[in-house]
Order: structure tokens, then C-alpha cells, then sequence
């Protein structure tokens, strides 16, 4: 009975499917009548011109009513999938696999209605993998046919798929395959036609079939040859039916816009209709959606010139003055983008990602037309599945309403600044909200400096700003928390930005926010929402205009002559050394970035013409690959370079080394198929334009019997495994005599046999240690025990971090004249030597191939090593995998050691999930379900915290992002007064945790401490403070703190945070910083190095895709004793099916090892 069930409501969903569609094919029909009428009526045939129509308005003449009616009636029917059917979409689509040129969307089950499905064309993959066009097809098997000299017929049963394309329902061409005898092997044969103008006429609508003539000139064989003539045939369909080359060189007029709007509108009606139905489809679907937006974008384009008043209007002219209004900049935005879509194909489940990108932009292109046009689009468009689940709708709902609420009246805004971290819309009863992350500007600022407000106004400026809101009050879970509600905000670019600017250019200027021509500029860049590059880029007319408009009535033109030196000598056109420095620096005027770009007293050379470090060099030359000066440009920033470059050509030359680049990323390898990366003429092109310079810092990509790999990755690699390799085969049989002395003489009585034997054949027959082992099996306590029996020895400690450094000092407890500790970076910066016996670097998973390159170079002959780390745990910045590969290279004995036991917890149903999740084994669910449990949905259990317990999370904004939870943890506190600075809240009581900012290093990155006093002024703010770690008061005498005492557990002390003004000196900006932030709950990265009792991990569904391997045990390892993880079951499922959903193929250690010329095991 189910089942029967089941099956009735399955048909009942297919059936409101089917009558939606046509409800939909309906209405276009309606719209598209009324149109041709009007203009028929006229006898002006030349307005349907548009591409979007497809057809010879004469053609249209012969489309009556009754015409219309027989399509409509026979697009209503459909026809069940014979098995035959199915077996030629099988035989199909093994067939057409042209090396990358036909990609096949087939279904071999009734999924559409009218067609079954649809194939993207790339003419020439190894020239672009940019689709041609897209071709909508339908399938048909048999048996059932005659031939007769050399012509086959094939009565065609059904005419719903001729129908679909004759009526227009898509803009895609039509391909009918015929497949005769598909489950016949030996006897297949596929013939194919093009539904053309021509061969739809031909048939006979009026009558319930049709027979298709077949001649030999339409099969398509198995073969190379016949899949290559097949595909020129395709050009020439393309060639016929490619409409978006026309439309670039056309004027569009008003009439035709108006109707590629409401054509592309219905289409995306439809589609959105059915997506609403079968979501699980949504990639599909949005892949149709987003080929249907370029023109879409464009006629809106147009329209948005025509209500400026312009006339004669190209893709050019709409484009450029899209950008002088913030409203519609988003347009300005939408088609570059669309634009650049064209150099790469989409992989499978991106076009879902595009498409919830340029959802919001169809929000906008909605309210546009209806504001400014009268017309009425996209009104399904809220149905479209976003997946945002109950918790957030009643979140964002309350949200919503305190926005409605408030006197929005815009109120001065305040002194601090803030660049917009990220801006997140959502959407309640059909209106869109935004969530905006702001982290606070400034050079000693920090990205844990932040806020987040709510608005339903949309911020595109990239500069600071400053701000105004209203702060409301929501109640969740019984716990009050204040939300902050935007009404006022403007550009405020920092002056000190702008007179740095000025200095790189070699012109003395010293503007503060009290000139009319900053406030003058700060206004145009507020009402335009344009940048300095797109100013500078303006043709000469308009450049003029600008120009006028803001300095018109200014008494100084200070910064007018750097904009104007600007855009004489480093615009679109220059080809000037630093002219992409200095642009990117017009994109991003931040403060840390121009004071990186500066000389200083370690590199004062300069570039060229400009005040501006000669470590730009590089960069100038090849932006792509080369990182700016103190920026990790060439990992993060691709859509900053490509708008600065500006050229087509020299992406398309280096996509082959960011491909690769993107693929380690995302892998962890270091080998790949050359097929998947670029063609031969593509390589040889990019290491044909490398200099030498390049060539020998390792920019080159290696190509080796079809496998590649870039060269300064590769050959890094290499160096670091063959040195320690040769490490590892220098014996000392004198050394086992000593360590079995000491491990009989020492008392230590250990717990972990492992531990005994890693130190009984320390360095005997290898003068490297590599020490493997989860979160809490011991490392430290083994690199202790190691540093206890080296007493004699010189030694080093060093980490990456200085959260790491911390705590290898605090637990080690080694002391003495032959200890040191530091950070390898600091190390490898100097220009002395590591003349020590023993050098041991913890945490090495996150330490870079460059910088452990580096390290080895200068470490003297017959320095020994012990190196520990955890390879399942957050992973290095850059590119780092000599630890993970080094585990399996390095195996002489005592060289290479794995701990096994957890010893951070004595609970072993914790330990057991740890182990479970480190090595991605199959019941993870089970252990998180049934031992703990260790998963619980979101709830109010998440607010009861105990002494010693932390919440994780992800990110910062959002319902149960950092700076809400840090709130509700706050509001719970009702023992303190609130005590406001800035934007900030503290209370006395309030658990913190200090940042890495400049302030002192005393006060080191994730010191941990509690706020005892507070006393506030005007002008500053003083914290009295229980930091976690022992400080005396001789050690404080010069710092930028107060000592008082010392405590149980650590040192008080006295904090003083100021007023910020622009007028402050150096000295006293860096007080201006709050150097901690309120740590009831921290970020999942930085924890890692640290450990609580109890830990919390919250992940809100939007947070899943987010939530890597590395990233989840890092969270789930922090704890002691207690752990609970909320979530709901969705996001459960899809987190750890994401553990093993993404596996690679692992050639790289293989490869490593054939070329070091090892066995394996």
C-alpha cells in the first residue's frame, strides 16, 4: 500500500509539473503573439531583428493562431521512454566523447518532458574549453524503419520535440538522434538532424507524426573521422545560430531590449519553476539559467542608458555608464563577469554557485524594471532553493522586522573605519536583507577586529567606511542580544592612505579629513561607488567631467594632481614599470598594504620612477605568479589582477600554471594529468614567456610522459625528502650506548612504551627524528624527554606560530644558556647561520616547502633534527607538503615514529572518535551518534557553558557566527554593567583572548585571560586583566602595559585602549586597537595549538560546505573530556560524506619515489 502510495504521489508531481510547464510555454506564447501582432499590423518586419527571436519575421506571418494551437497541443503530449530509448541514450553517449568537445547532459529516464536533455559544443578545447553553444536534443531508439538505396525512413511518432523548437520555448538549437537498432551489438547506427527553419516546415503539424528521411550523409560512426566531420557540422550550426557575437556588434533599440527582457525572463520563469519542483536538479538547471543571462543583462544594459537619456546605444556605451550610479553598478559588474565565464567551463556542480551569485543581480535587474519600467519579471524568482534552514528563516525573520521597525533617518556617522569583510543577503516575504562583516581599519588592526550589521541596502565600495545604526534587540532562546541596523554610511578612505599614495609617486602631500577635496571625493566615491582605477581608466570626455565635478569648487587639488599623475603615466594604456603596483594599490587603499610597499631600512632600494620597494619587481613583471610585496597576491587576489591587467591574452598564457596551482590547493598532490591541465602549444606557450629570473625561482611548469607539475613545487619537494633522506642514513652506534644509560638512570617511568623505544635508537642510525601522532599522543611531552637526555647538546626550538612557540616553551621547561626558542621565520629571515647541535620545529604540518627549504640551507653540517606535526590538522598557507610525504620516504629505523595513544584524554569513546575521524573511516556517524553523542541539534544546550569550555566557530558572521555568539555568551553575564567603546561591548567577568597585534609580545596570540576591572574615560579605556601566563615586574618595566601582581595561575595587569583621532602620532595609534577579543566562543583556526576541557563546535547548515577534513578534527581534538557538536543531521550527513567524497587519485608519492628511486614496502 506504501508503495502504491508512494507512486500516486509521484505521478500527481509529474503531473502539476507538466501543467506548469505548459501554463508557462502558455503565457510565453501569449506575450510573444501580442508582440508579432503589433508589429505585423505595422508591416515593420526589421524590429524583430533581435537574435532572441531566431526566425525571418515572414516566417511569423504563417504563425496563426491555429498554428499555434496544433504546437501547443502537440508539446502537451508525452510520450513514454521505450527500452529502446534508453539503450540509444547509452550507445549515444558513449559515442560522443570527442576528447572535450561534445559534454553530454542525457537522461535516460523521462526527467523532461519535451527533450532529453542537452549538450554543451567546444569547437577546439586545446585552443579555449569555452562552450560554442549549447544544443537541446531528443533521443529516439528503434527497430522500426525501412531503407531503400542508401536512404533510411523513420516515421517519427511523436512531434512534441519539433514543436518545442518551432514554438521557441528555447533559444538553443534542436538536434534529433535517431538511433536504429541500440541494443543490437554489431548494428547500432546513429544518424542525427538539425532542426532547422527549413526541416521545421517541412512537417506536417496537423498530422501525429512525420517521416524523417535519413541519408548516409547524417550518420555518425564510431570513428575519429566521422566524430571530427560531425563536429565541423556543428560549427556551421553555430555559425548560423551564435547569438551573442551579434548582439555585441549591434545597436539595440528600446522595443527589441524590452523584448529579449520579457523572452529571457519567461524563459528563467520556467526553469525556475521546475527547479522549485526537483531541486535536486538545481545544477542542471541553473547551467540553462545562466547560459540565458548574458543578453538579458545586456537589454537591461541598454535600458538602464536609455533612462539616462542616451540614444544610438552599443554594448560599450551601457556598459561604461552602468558604472557612474551605485544602483547599478551591480550591471556593470554582472556582464564582466558573464564575460569572463567564457574562458573556462563551468565544472560539474558550479553552475549552482554561479547561479547563487547572480541571483541577487536578478533581484536587482527585477526591482529595476519594475521601477523604471512599469514591467512585472521573475516573480518566482523567491523559489528558486537557496537551502537556508528553519533556524535561520526565524532568525533573519526577527531580523527583518527590527529593520522595518527603527527610525532609519541617516544619522551622522561615527569616527571608526571598516572595510566590508563580506556581505551576505537574505530573504524574507519577498524583500532582500543584507548581513554585512566589517573589520575594522587600520595598520595595527586585526581580522578579529569585527562587527557585523544588517541592511537593506546593498554596499559595493571596496574602501573603508564609516557608519551609522540603530541597535535593536532579538531574544533567542530566552537570551536577549542586540543586533546593529545600518542607516547611514559613507566612503571614508583614511588620509594617511592618500598621502602614502602621494609619497610612492614622489609628491609631498599631507591632506586630513578636513579639506574640501577629500570630503569632496569621499562624497563621489560614496554616491558613485566607483574606485580610483575605474576613474583613471574613463575615457578622456568623462574622465574631464569627473574630474570637474569633484575638484570644480575645491580650494586644494592636492590629491587631484596624484589622480592626474596617475593616469598619465600608469592608466589602461602605460606600459611603465610599477603600473601595476600602483593599480592595484588604487583598488585596495589600505594601509598595511601601502606601508609594505614602501622602503624600509632592510630593502631601500626602489622601483624605477616611484618611492616603492624593489620587491615589486617581480610582480610587475608577471603578476600572476608573482606575489605583490607583503602579499600573497598570486593565491587570493586573481580577480584584482585580472582587472588591473586587463588583458585577455595574458590570462589565457598563464591559466595553465593556476589551474595547476588551484588543483595542489585543492589535492594536496603534486603530479597531474597533463590532459586535464592544458594542451602542449598552451605549456610550451607559458614557459616560453618566462625570463630567467622566473625560470630559476621555479615558475616553470615540468612535463614528463603526460604528467605535469610546477617546478619550484616540485623541485622544493625534492630537496627537502633527498636531505633528509641523506639525514637519515648517517649512523652513530655510540649513541645507543647513551641513550640505553640515561633511559636506565632517568626515573622516568613512561606510560607509552613508544615513546621508550623512539628514545632507546635516537639518532643511531639516522640524525633526523620525524615524530607523527594525533592531537594529545604526546609529541611535546616525547620532544621533552628528548631535550632532557640532549642536556650536553645546543638546541633550538622553533615554530611557525608564536601561540606554538608559547606552548612548546611552557611545556618543554628546559632552561639554560644552550636553549633557544624562536620562530623559524625570524630564523630563516636572519643572516646568521643555526650553528646548534639539535634543531627541533614543532608543528610542522603547517610549515611551507619554501620556508623548511630555507631552514636546511642554513643549518650546519651535522645539526641533527627532530621534527613533529600532525598531517590530519590544519595545513600550511602556502604550499607545504614535505611533512606528509616525508612520513612515508623517511623509514631508516629510529628515523620515523608514529604515537598512537591519546593521552589528552582519558576518555575512550572521545579518543576512538578521534581516530575514526583522523583516518576518514566508515562509522564516524555511528560514533558521533551512539558514543557521546557527540552531535546535538542547535539549541539553548549551546549557551550552557561551563569553567574551561570554549565554543568553535567557523566564521564570523551569521546567527551563530563569533560575534553573535560572543553576544549571547556576553548578555549572560548579568553580574557587570555593559561598558561601551566604539562599537565594542565589555563586562567585567568577560572571558578573552589576545590577538596578534603589535601592542607587545608579551601579549602573544591566544593568550588567554579574564577581565577583572574596567574603567572607562572619555578619551580611553583601562582593562585590568588576568592574563594566563607568568610575567614579573621587571619584565613589563618598558612595555605599553602596567604590571600590578602576580596571581594563582598567571599576572594581573593594566591595559590602556584610547580614542582614535587621524591626528595621533605612531606611537599612540597602535593604543587606539583593542589587542583581544571577547572569547567565550574563538574560531576553529584559532584554537588549533590550544585545548579546553569542554569543547563546543557549532556548524549552522551554511557553514557545511566550508568544513573540511582538516578543519573538523582540528575542532573535535581541542577537547579534554567533553565534546558536543551542533548541528543538524543535514549538515552531519553532508559533512562527513565530504571526508571521502573528494578523494584524488594519489600518484604523487609514487612518482616521488621513482624518482628518487625507492622501493615501496
Amino acid at each position: 500500500m506504501e508503495k502504491i502510495a508512494a507512486k500516486k504521489i509521484e505521478s500527481w508531481i509529474v503531473v502539476k509539473w507538466m501543467f506548469c510547464v505548459i501554463q508557462m510555454i502558455d503565457q510565453v506564447m501569449k506575450n510573444f503573439l501580442d508582440q508579432v501582432q503589433k508589429i505585423v499590423s505595422k508591416g515593420d518586419f526589421s524590429q524583430l531583428k533581435s537574435r532572441n527571436l531566431g526566425k525571418d519575421i515572414q516566417g511569423e506571418k504563417n504563425m496563426n493562431s491555429k498554428y499555434i494551437e496544433t504546437l501547443k497541443r502537440h508539446i502537451s503530449t508525452h510520450t513514454v521512454r521505450s527500452v529502446e530509448d534508453r539503450s540509444a541514450v547509452s550507445y549515444l553517449e558513449s559515442v560522443l566523447n570527442p576528447e572535450g568537445r561534445i559534454n553530454t547532459s542525457f537522461a535516460s529516464d523521462d526527467k523532461w518532458p519535451n527533450h532529453d536533455g542537452t549538450f554543451e559544443y567546444v569547437s577546439n578545447p586545446d585552443k579555449s574549453r569555452r562552450p560554442e553553444q549549447n544544443f537541446v536534443v531528443q533521443i529516439k531508439g528503434t527497430h522500426d524503419y525501412t531503407e531503400s538505396d542508401g536512404v533510411i525512413s523513420y516515421s517519427l511518432k511523436s512531434l512534441a520535440f519539433p514543436a518545442y523548437i518551432a514554438y521557441e520555448v528555447t533559444a538553443d538549437p534542436g538536434i534529433l538522434f535517431i538511433v536504429l537498432n541500440p541494443d543490437v551489438r554489431g548494428e547500432k547506427r546513429i544518424f542525427w538532424k538539425y532542426m532547422s527553419p527549413s526541416f521545421i516546415k517541412d512537417i506536417n503539424f496537423e498530422k501525429s507524426s512525420a517521416t524523417i528521411k535519413l541519408y548516409p550523409e547524417d550518420e555518425i560512426k564510431d570513428t575519429d573521422e566521422s566524430i571530427d566531420s560531425f563536429c565541423k557540422k556543428l560549427d556551421q550550426v553555430v555559425d548560423t545560430h551564435l547569438f551573442l557575437s551579434k548582439l555585441d556588434k549591434d545597436y539595440l533599440t528600446k522595443e527589441d531590449a524590452l523584448k529579449i527582457v520579457h523572452y529571457r525572463c519567461e524563459e528563467i520563469s520556467m526553469e525556475i519553476e521546475s527547479v522549485s519542483v526537483h531541486p535536486d536538479l538545481r545544477d542542471a538547471i541553473s547551467r540553462k539559467i545562466v547560459r540565458a543571462l548574458y543578453d538579458l543583462c545586456h537589454s537591461v544594459l541598454v535600458l538602464n542608458a536609455i533612462k539616462l537619456g542616451y540614444t544610438d546605444i552599443n554594448q560599450k556605451l551601457a556598459w561604461e555608464v552602468s558604472m557612474f550610479k551605485a544602483e547599478t553598478k551591480y550591471l556593470y559588474n554582472f556582464l564582466r563577469g558573464l564575460k569572463y565565464i567564457g574562458i573556462r567551463i563551468p565544472e560539474e556542480g558550479q553552475s549552482e554557485r554561479l547561479m547563487l551569485k547572480y541571483y541577487n543581480y536578478l533581484w536587482e535587474i527585477r526591482k529595476f524594471l519594475k521601477m523604471n519600467f512599469g514591467i512585472e519579471v521573475l516573480d518566482n524568482l523567491s523559489k528558486f532553493p537557496l537551502d537556508m534552514d528553519t533556524l535561520d528563516e526565524e532568525y533573519y525573520e526577527l531580523v527583518a522586522a527590527n529593520i522595518a521597525s527603527p527610525d532609519l533617518t541617516p544619522q551622522n556617522v561615527r569616527v571608526s573605519r571598516y572595510y566590508i569583510q563580506k556581505t551576505v543577503p537574505f530573504f524574507v516575504n519577498g524583500e532582500r536583507y543584507f548581513e554585512v562583516t566589517l573589520q575594522l581599519a587600520g595598520l595595527y588592526a586585526t581580522k578579529y577586529n569585527r562587527i557585523t550589521v544588517y541592511s537593506k541596502q546593498y554596499i559595493s565600495t571596496r574602501y573603508s567606511i564609516q557608519i551609522a545604526y540603530t541597535e535593536a534587540e532579538l531574544e533567542l532562546w530566552g537570551i536577549k542580544n542586540k543586533i546593529k541596523i545600518l542607516n547611514n554610511w559613507k566612503v571614508a578612505i583614511d588620509p594617511v592612505c592618500l598621502n602614502k599614495l602621494a609619497k610612492m609617486l614622489m609628491l609631498h602631500m599631507k591632506i586630513n579629513r578636513n579639506y574640501g577635496e577629500y570630503v569632496a571625493l569621499m562624497k563621489f566615491l560614496t554616491d558613485t561607488e566607483m574606485d580610483l582605477l575605474q576613474i583613471i581608466n574613463l575615457s578622456n570626455e568623462r574622465f574631464k567631467q569627473v574630474y570637474d565635478h569633484i575638484y570644480g569648487s575645491t580650494k586644494t587639488h592636492d590629491f587631484g594632481e596624484v589622480i592626474l599623475k596617475i593616469r598619465n603615466n600608469y592608466a589602461k594604456s602605460s606600459n611603465k614599470v610599477g603600473r601595476y603596483t600602483i593599480r592595484y594599490v588604487l583598488l585596495n587603499l589600505r594601509e598595511e598594504i601601502l606601508e609594505a610597499l614602501l622602503p624600509n631600512q632592510y630593502n631601500s632600494r626602489s622601483l624605477d620612477e616611484l618611492y616603492i620597494t624593489s620587491k615589486c619587481y617581480p610582480f610587475e613583471q608577471k603578476p600572476f605568479i608573482s606575489n605583490l610585496a607583503g602579499k600573497r597576491t598570486s593565491k587570493g587576489d586573481i580577480k584584482d589582477i585580472i582587472e588591473i591587467v586587463d588583458d585577455k591574452r595574458k590570462v589565457e598564457r598563464v591559466l595553465p600554471y593556476l589551474k595547476i596551482e588551484k588543483l595542489i590547493s585543492e589535492t594536496g598532490e603534486l603530479f597531474f594529468d597533463k590532459k586535464i591541465i592544458a594542451s602542449d602549444e598552451a605549456i610550451k606557450k607559458y614557459n616560453s614567456g618566462l625570463d630567467s629570473w622566473e625560470r630559476s625561482n621555479g615558475f616553470m611548469i615540468n612535463e614528463k610522459e603526460g604528467v605535469v607539475s610546477i617546478d619550484s613545487y616540485e623541485s622544493t619537494t625534492f630537496f627537502i625528502l633527498k636531505r633528509l633522506l641523506d639525514l637519515s642514513h648517517i649512523p652513530n652506534r655510540e649513541q645507543q650506548k647513551n641513550n640505553e644509560k640515561y633511559l636506565r638512570e632517568c626515573g622516568i617511568e613512561f606510560e607509552d612504551e613508544l615513546k621508550r623505544i623512539a628514545m632507546k635508537y635516537l639518532f643511531v642510525s639516522s640524525q633526523v627524528m620525524l615524530i607523527y601522532g594525533a592531537a594529545g599522543t604526546g609529541k611535546t611531552t616525547l620532544i621533552k624527554y628528548i631535550s632532557l637526555m640532549m642536556n650536553q647538546s645546543k638546541k633550538l626550538f622553533l615554530a611557525k606560530t608564536h601561540t606554538a612557540l608559547q606552548n612548546l616553551r611552557r611545556r618543554v621547561c628546559d632552561v639554560g644558556d644552550n636553549i633557544q626558542f624562536s620562530s623559524i621565520d625570524s630564523v630563516i629571515k636572519s643572516n646568521e647561520s643555526v650553528d646548534f647541535d639539535i634543531v627541533f620545529v614543532d608543528e610542522c604540518s603547517t610549515i611551507d616547502n619554501r620556508t623548511m627549504k630555507a631552514l636546511l640551507e642554513k643549518i650546519s653540517e651535522g645539526t641533527k633534527l627532530v621534527l613533529s606535526g600532525d598531517i590530519y590538522q590544519i595545513e600550511s598557507i602556502d604550499f607545504g607538503n614535505w611533512f606528509y610525504y616525508a612520513k612515508d620516504i623517511i623509514s631508516t629505523k629510529g628515523s620515523n615514529i608514529e604515537l598512537l595513544h591519546t593521552w589528552r584524554t582519558e576518555k575512550e569513546e572521545l579518543s576512538s572518535l578521534w581516530d575514526e575521524v583522523r583516518e576518514k573511516r566508515p562509522i564516524i556517524t555511528e560514533k558521533l551518534s551512539m558514543d557521546g553523542p557527540f552531535s546535538e541539534d542547535l539549541g539553548k544546550g549551546i549557551f550552557d557553558l561551563e569553567d574551561d569550555e570554549v565554543v568553535l566557530c567557523l566564521n564570523y558572521d551569521g546567527k551563530f557566527g563569533l560575534n553573535n555568539m560572543n553576544q549571547y555568551f556576553q548578555n549572560a553575564n548579568t553580574k557587570s554593567e555593559e561598558f561601551l567603546w566604539a562599537e565594542w561591548i565589555f563586562k567585567i567577568g568577560d572571558k578573552i583572548i589576545f590577538l596578534d597585534t603589535r601592542r607587545s609580545s608579551l601579549l602573544y596570540n591566544n593568550l588567554k585571560g579574564t577581565i577583572v576591572n574596567i574603567v572607562k574615560t572619555v578619551s580611553s579605556i583601562v582593562f585590568t586583566i588576568d592574563i594566563k601566563t607568568c610575567l614579573t615586574e621587571e619584565q613589563c618595566k618598558y612595555e605599553s602595559f602596567d604590571y600590578v601582581e602576580n596571581t594563582d595561575d598567571g599576572t594581573r595587569i593594566k591595559l590602556e585602549v584610547i580614542a582614535w583621532d587621524d591626528e595621533l602620532s605612531e606611537e599612540d595609534r597602535i593604543k587606539t586597537v583593542i589587542p583581544f577579543q571577547i572569547a567565550y566562543a574563538i574560531s576553529i583556526h584559532k584554537a588549533q595549538g590550544l585545548e579546553y576541557k569542554s569543547v563546543k563546535v557549532v556548524i549552522p547548515s551554511s557553514n557545511a560546505e566550508r568544513i573540511t577534513h582538516s578543519i573538523f578534527y582540528t575542532a573535535i581534538t581541542r577537547a579534554k573530556e567533553k565534546l558536543k557538536i551542533f548541528c543538524s543531521a543535514e549538515t552531519m550527513a553532508a559533512i562527513v560524506k565530504s571526508f571521502t567524497e573528494q578523494e584524488v587519485e594519489h600518484r604523487t608519492l609514487r612518482l616521488i619515489k621513482d624518482k628518487m628511486h625507492l622501493q615501496d614496502e
